[in-house]
């Protein structure tokens, strides 16, 4: 004769496998989604690394060590300390303006990576890319607002200047390093 327990004990060990496997599957999904981020995190991490060591470090230093140097050129200058014709103090002065109006958005050379994978993810998904950062949405319309009271200010033409490029910031090293030749410091140039 079977007995009414039978039941309960058959019901129950289903039940504990039925739950193990659900645990079981929550984890591994889990572990699936924490690996797909890690890995997500790591590349990331990667590549700011890589960027940053390769371009974004080289890159602001040379520009601070040319802001810094025409800037210590034109104070040494004006003060008296170095002896050199109004011509030169006057294109030093040049040179740290020229210099100051750069950013490091215009000289850094586009991410064309990341910029092909923006174009992919709007051709697989049919949507528009969306700053992923308000900071960054901020920063891109300052920096409008300050090309705008530029073309403002008092003797600027009607066709406003373009944005410094690579070029332009060589172009202003050369000249720099000339002007630090003609004066005899030749070992200030990086």
């Amino acid at each position: 004769m079977e007995s009414p327990w039978d039941d309960n004990i058959t019901n129950d060990t289903h039940n504990r496998e039925s739950h193990w496997e659900k645990l079981s599957s929550d984890f591994t999904n889990t572990g699936y989604r924490e690996g797909i981020t890690a890995g997500k995190e790591g590349a990331l991490q990667e590549g700011f690394d890589s960027g940053f060591a390769e371009t974004g470090a080289p890159l602001g230093k040379e520009l601070g060590q040319m802001r810094g140097m025409s800037a210590a050129i034109l104070a040494l200058a004006s003060k008296g300390f170095l002896q050199c014709d109004l011509d030169i103090v006057e294109e030093i002065r040049t040179i740290a303006s020229q210099l100051a109006n750069i950013r490091f958005s215009d000289i850094a050379p586009p991410d064309l990576e990341a910029e092909e994978h923006a174009r992919e993810h709007m051709e697989r998904t049919g949507e528009d890319i969306v700053m992923d950062s308000e900071e960054l949405e901020e920063k891109k319309n300052v920096e409008s607002l300050e090309d705008m009271l530029a073309g403002m200010s008092a003797g600027s033409r009607a066709d406003q200047p373009r944005r410094p490029t690579m070029l332009d910031f060589e172009g202003l090293k050369r000249r720099l390093e000339s002007v630090a030749g003609q004066l005899g410091l030749n070992g200030m140039s990086s």
